[in-house]
């Protein structure tokens, strides 16, 4: 801040040249850091395999849906909540805890609780591995690699 005494007396006036300076500074080392800041990350992707589509379920397949009035269906028979776990036991029983893949399909209408429930159900059934059907089986085939 620069003072200057005058004839009324003293004045005070902001000296704005070392602000612009200090700006000009920051100015240019941001112009020169930002070209490096911008890395590329590198992403491999897998090649493209053959895909078969299929619009079936196969049979080892299990899908576990919820629908509208809270409904359970597992593949195509329709399973009362009492007896779930006992009929996914039976389903995945002789395989692996690796090999148990169960797919969750809920209705967009279906209870939020009944889905839960399910879920819980099919944890109770020690189904740890469960995949999240996004769209219905029947609007979008279900894609198998071709071997």
């Amino acid at each position: 801040m620069g003072m200057a005494a005058g004839a009324k007396g003293f004045r005070s006036e902001i000296n704005i040249t070392p602000l612009v300076d200090v700006v000009l500074v920051l100015l240019i080392i941001f112009m020169v850091l930002t070209p490096l800041l911008e890395k590329e990350m590198l992403v491999r992707v897998p090649e493209q395999e053959k895909v078969e589509v299929v619009t079936e379920v196969p049979p080892d397949q299990i899908v576990l849906q919820v629908r509208e009035g809270g409904r359970i269906f597992v593949n195509t028979e329709e399973v009362p909540e009492a007896s779930l776990v006992e009929r996914l036991t039976s389903a995945f029983r002789g395989k692996a805890e690796a090999q148990r893949v169960l797919f969750f399909d809920a209705e967009d209408h279906a209870p939020y609780r009944a889905a839960v429930r399910a879920l819980d159900l099919a944890r109770e059934a020690k189904i740890f591995t469960i995949g999240m059907m996004t769209e219905k089986a029947s609007a979008a085939p279900v894609a198998a690699v071709a071997q």
